[in-house]
């Protein structure tokens, strides 16, 4: 899917004068998951909806620099969303399909529920088949407890007196999305920090070093997994193993031959005795080794300059 027919998909939902907000909480007591419907006064439900459809809408309908990536081709870029592409979704994040299949959840209560089991607020937004849910994650500081020293000004008067209940913030950022049967990062940094997703990285790009070695360019693989740990390095490794244009495509010769002569790389590598194979001793070359595997070095062909360039969409010949 492209951006555009992405944006085109959710435009449907959340631009229609009948688009609605169900908002459901995502409970862990004890390592078990539950899911429980919340009840929202009718006007704080549409404001709520209204502050939710407009932080979509910024954050995709109206970001121009917005790209769409694969989550195994995830690089550094800026501006990006990511379409879950790796064969194990988190299961927090899974109940986003969970919420939109079924209808049957009990309503939270807070005479037996507990906001501070609260891990995730699921939101699904549509109209009639259209329709669907993303997840913002719930952070500590965004529950105040009664025992805390919070206190608020009372209308028409000057006093301050002490909030006996917990209060729940809400705000409109929100960091996964599902779309057309389709899971959509859109902060990969939450991904990472807070659902196991370097486990499911780290598994990949193991298979991704084993890869690299059947390819019989570099001497010695133990450098990279030495590096698995490193959540940024193994997800570049997943990207540039699993779909390099370089790796197992161009002939080793003519990939060493391109390291030797390149302006940015000569020099970088060490070679074996024989020049057959590339040694990665430093960290510098092994960042630039997945740079070389994604063919990130490139040279223009109007002005003759080179470049490196982590975002490369493939045009279309015939355009």
């Amino acid at each position: 899917m492209s951006i555009d027919t992405l944006r085109t998909s959710i435009s449907g939902v959340i631009t229609n004068e009948n688009c609605g907000a169900e908002f459901y909480f995502l409970l862990e007591d004890s390592g078990q998951i539950s899911i429980k419907r919340a009840d929202i006064d009718e006007g704080a439900q549409v404001e709520l909806t209204q502050n939710f459809i407009d932080s979509i809408s910024s954050t995709i309908l109206l970001n121009d620099e917005l790209s769409l990536l694969d989550i195994s081709s995830a690089d550094d870029r800026a501006h990006a969303i990511y379409r879950y592409d790796l064969p194990d979704v988190p299961e927090q994040i899974s109940h986003l399909a969970t919420v939109l299949q079924r209808d049957d959840f009990q309503v939270f209560n807070f005479a037996s529920d507990d906001l501070n089991h609260l891990k995730g607020i699921l939101i699904i937004l549509g109209h009639g088949d259209q329709q669907l849910a993303i997840y913002k994650h719930q952070y500590p500081v965004s529950l105040l407890k009664r025992d805390s020293a919070f206190f608020r000004m009372i209308r028409n008067q000057s006093r301050l007196a002490k909030v006996d209940d917990d209060i729940l913030r809400i705000n409109s950022k929100f960091e996964f999305m599902r779309v057309n049967d389709e899971y959509y990062i859109v902060d990969i940094k939450t991904l990472e920090r807070f659902f196991g997703f370097h486990d499911a990285v780290r598994n990949i790009a193991t298979q991704g070093i084993a890869n690299i070695a059947a390819a019989g360019l570099i001497a010695d693989t133990s450098p990279l997994a030495e590096r698995l740990d490193d959540i940024s390095f193994s997800r570049k490794l997943v990207r540039a193993a699993r779909a390099s244009p370089v790796l197992g495509v161009i002939p080793n010769d003519q990939v060493i031959a391109f390291v030797s002569g390149h302006p940015a790389l000569r020099g970088k590598f060490k070679l074996s005795d024989d020049g057959s194979v590339i040694k990665l001793e430093t960290k510098v070359s092994q960042n630039l080794f997945l740079k070389l595997l994604n063919d990130d070095f490139l040279q223009s062909e109007l002005t003759k300059r080179y470049y490196a360039s982590l975002a490369k969409d493939a045009l279309n010949s015939e355009a």
